[in-house]
């Protein structure tokens, strides 16, 4: 099976590290073009700067924290190709034990990973700038979305929410040829983790990793995931949550 997206447009938002910019790379290795999706312009030149990419993307500015119709940004890209993809990969972590958990954490959480994707899905898929031959839409959750954690109500109630939004979501655009599907990672190796790790004990880190049976994985694990489900090879998959977690959601 050879995976080419030479005719494909994803939109990406949290391109600018770990998974989301092992996804950018991936797409553009593979002929597609990108728009990435932001607030920090400057990151996002980096990163397509960095990985040589300059005539395959494009730039929305656009504040991902707060929940806003993406229309008129999108009136300002090139029109010459269609949007066939969309993949959210941005988010943030909040780790509270429930009696300092306030709204406003319950707030950015749910907005990055249900209601901001909403916005931009309900826009993005419009005929006039989504390919009429349909395309396939990547939401990253955590398989965190359907494990408990202390500490974690606030941040697995949000990724739980992304499982239920795929689901709904491939039934409402299925007759556009539209596929919805999620991604579920355990833990994986970025410099966000890395820093996290930095903080704990050999012991600790050991512990945590004992839970993922093959591991801890890569970023390229999971874009690889990524650019099968926008391929056509994928084309009868939609509405399913796709655990990539070597093995966690096992226990």
């Amino acid at each position: 099976m050879v995976i080419t997206l030479e005719d494909h447009k994803v939109l990406i938002t949290g391109a600018t590290s770990g998974i989301g910019k092992s996804i950018v790379q991936r797409i553009t290795d593979l002929g597609g073009d990108v728009v990435l999706v932001g607030r920090n312009i400057q990151k996002l030149n980096s990163v397509i700067d960095e990985l040589g990419i300059g005539n395959q993307a494009e730039i929305i500015f656009y504040d991902l924290s707060t929940p806003k119709s993406i229309k008129e940004e999108l009136k300002h890209l090139s029109i010459e190709k269609k949007f066939t993809g969309f993949v959210n990969s941005a988010g943030i972590d909040i780790t509270k034990p429930l009696k300092l958990l306030k709204p406003e954490d319950y707030n950015l959480l749910f907005n990055l990973n249900v209601v901001v994707p909403s916005e931009i899905i309900k826009e993005l898929t419009h005929k006039s700038i989504f390919s009429s031959n349909g395309g396939s839409l990547v939401l990253i959750g955590s398989v965190m979305g359907s494990l408990g954690q202390k500490g974690k109500i606030a941040y697995t109630s949000a990724k739980a929410a992304v499982n239920g939004f795929v689901k709904s979501a491939a039934l409402e655009l299925s007759p556009k040829n539209i596929r919805v599907n999620g991604i579920s990672p355990g833990i994986v190796e970025t410099p966000l983790t890395e820093d996290l790790f930095s903080k704990l004990s050999i012991e600790a880190k050991q512990e945590i990793e004992s839970m993922h049976p093959l591991g801890f994985g890569s970023t390229e694990d999971v874009s690889s995931l990524v650019v099968f489900l926008l391929s056509k090879h994928s084309k009868w998959i939609t509405g399913t949550n796709h655990y990539i977690d070597g093995g966690y959601h096992i226990h």
